[in-house]
Formats: structure tokens, C-alpha cells, sequence
């Protein structure tokens, strides 16, 4: 899908996004080509009512322009099950153009619950959610994906 202006693809490294001291760092150690799209504000207007996360990274299979893995990510203040709500909207929204890929979600947050029962409902609630099946990862800050 071309997503115009909201998209940078690269190889690099290290890809990274953050927004108010939050940050995901992806380190691409096998160069991979990867999308990243910034969904609100860009892709999704902030007009839009609707909710969404902030970034949405696909990453290609090695060699070929077919998306092996969608990474969700959400960049908060505080509130991880609204943080929840817009990973899960922003999976439905684009429930085509990602079927068949692997899926994971992130919430980076400034307040993070230590691992209390509620943020394990959540990730249990992800991974078993029939329409978009996900692996869920709460952090605190600041959170690191090797590729």
C-alpha cells in the first residue's frame, strides 16, 4: 500500500520513533526493509474521530516486497487500556491490508503499571482476540525490538 507522505522506508540499522520522551528503538540487524507510517496526525487525520496509534512499522520478508510482520505501536502518558483501545481500532482498520501478517503491539508509556493483573488482562485479551490476534508489550519509557 503506498502511504504518500506519512511512510519512510529504510534498511538502517537502527529505526527508531518517540514522541514526549517515549521511544521505540528497532534494530534491524539483518536490514530488512521497513516501512514505518506515522498513522495519527498523518495517515489518519487528527480531525478523524476515530482511534489509532501512533506508528505502524512493516517489515518485508528478506528480499521480496511481501509484509511478513506489522509492529502497532502506541507512545503514551499515562492510561495503557486507552493505549489498548487504539492499538486494537488501528488493527481493525487495516485488518486487510495486514492479513496473514505476524502481528505485535506496543505500548510505551511514562506510567506503566508494574505487571498487575490489569496489564496482564490486556495481553491475554490481545492474544486471543479472534479478529486481530497480537502479541502485546507494555514498557515503561522506552522499548527495544531486535529483527
Amino acid at each position: 500500500m503506498d502511504y504518500g507522505k506519512c511512510a519512510t522506508q529504510s534498511s538502517n540499522e537502527i529505526i527508531t520513533a518517540e514522541e514526549h520522551k517515549r521511544k521505540l528503538i528497532i534494530r534491524n540487524e539483518h536490514g530488512k526493509i521497513i516501512r514505518k507510517i506515522k498513522v495519527d496526525g498523518c495517515l489518519i487525520a487528527k480531525t478523524d474521530p476515530s482511534l489509532r496509534c501512533d506508528y505502524m512499522f512493516e517489515i518485508d520478508e528478506s528480499e521480496t516486497t511481501v509484509i511478513a510482520k506489522v509492529i502497532y505501536l502506541e507512545l503514551k502518558g499515562e492510561g495503557v487500556k486507552h493505549a489498548y483501545d487504539q492499538l486494537v481500532a488501528t488493527m481493525e482498520r487495516f485488518l486487510n491490508e495486514h492479513r496473514g501478517c505476524k502481528k505485535e503491539c506496543y505500548i510505551v508509556s511514562s506510567k506503566v503499571p508494574r505487571l498487575t493483573t490489569s496489564v496482564q488482562q490486556l495481553t491475554a485479551k490481545m492474544k486471543n482476540n479472534k479478529k486481530v490476534s497480537a502479541k502485546l508489550t507494555v514498557k515503561n519509557n522506552q522499548a527495544e525490538i531486535h529483527i
